[in-house]
């Protein structure tokens, strides 16, 4: 039997609005092997917002540019066209992940930049693992805590509660929301995923970010995410608000990993992020 509050939550996902047909014109439009590269940025140039966002990322300072780029163009160009689909899947987040979330103790901005970094560590974790797919390990990355965007108003109503749990009973964040919410982050954003109609590896690395060896279908994905999102807190030296997350043990079998080859793994991604050593 469902609570009213998980079926609140529920019918919040099912009234999200789809992916705008703008955006799956272009994603369209990026399957034609004949398409250039100019044509794409003139059909991202029809719609405002997307422009921005291209030129945002173009600029982002962890894709580790000197040159700044003004033009959609190089933007485009500088991007290419695998991170771009990336991209254009997490548009329809984008303006949300860069607000305030009171719940979440997260100020403006700051759920966007830690996905921006978990993204490029999952990517370079799964070329350094050999993962078949750097870029699905950068797009799930990307987008692997979009359910913050809904649960956000429940944890605020719950905080006192909930960081009663984390800190006395010294219980990871998403079983907290599971046990007083009824259903935690990383499964709001896979029903997020789901409704966006994304494929189901995205889906499953999503919802299982947390937990790797819950997949359905592969775990090598969400344990790559799970091990982004850690290293990625650990090196920027972000408490994501007052919630920290941790390795799931999984993952180490998961991914055959060792302290040893973590700690190596973390003074990679220091290099990967642009982070100095204190």
């Amino acid at each position: 039997m469902l609570t009213q509050r998980v079926q609140a939550i529920l019918q919040s996902v099912n009234h999200l609005r789809p992916i705008p047909s703008n955006v799956t014109r272009v994603l369209k439009e990026l399957e034609n092997p004949k398409v250039s590269l100019g044509m794409i940025a003139e059909y991202i140039g029809l719609d405002q917002a997307l422009a921005a966002l291209v030129l945002q990322m173009a600029n982002s300072a962890v894709l580790g540019y000197g040159r700044s780029c003004s033009s959609l163009n190089d933007a485009v160009v500088r991007i290419g066209v695998k991170r771009l689909k990336s991209l254009l899947l997490a548009s329809v987040a984008v303006d949300s992940m860069n607000r305030q979330l009171s719940g979440y103790r997260l100020g403006a901005g700051e759920l966007w930049n830690h996905s921006v970094g978990t993204a490029v560590t999952a990517e370079w974790a799964a070329r350094a693992l050999s993962y078949r797919d750097p870029e699905e390990a950068y797009v799930a990355g990307l987008l692997h805590d979009i359910g913050k965007l809904l649960l956000d108003q429940y944890v605020l109503s719950d905080y006192s509660q909930i960081i009663l749990y984390v800190k006395k009973y010294n219980q990871p964040l998403w079983q907290v929301e599971e046990k007083l919410i009824g259903i935690d982050h990383a499964r709001v954003g896979g029903l997020i995923a789901q409704r966006w109609g994304f494929p189901t590896v995205l889906i499953d690395a999503i919802s299982f970010h947390h937990y790797p060896s819950a997949a359905h279908a592969n775990p090598v994905l969400p344990a790559i995410v799970n091990l982004a999102n850690y290293l990625t807190i650990k090196v920027q030296g972000s408490q994501q608000g007052l919630f920290c997350d941790e390795i799931h043990p999984d993952t180490f079998a998961i991914l055959s990993l060792d302290d040893v080859r973590l700690e190596r793994f973390q003074q990679r991604v220091m290099d990967v992020l642009g982070v100095s050593a204190s």
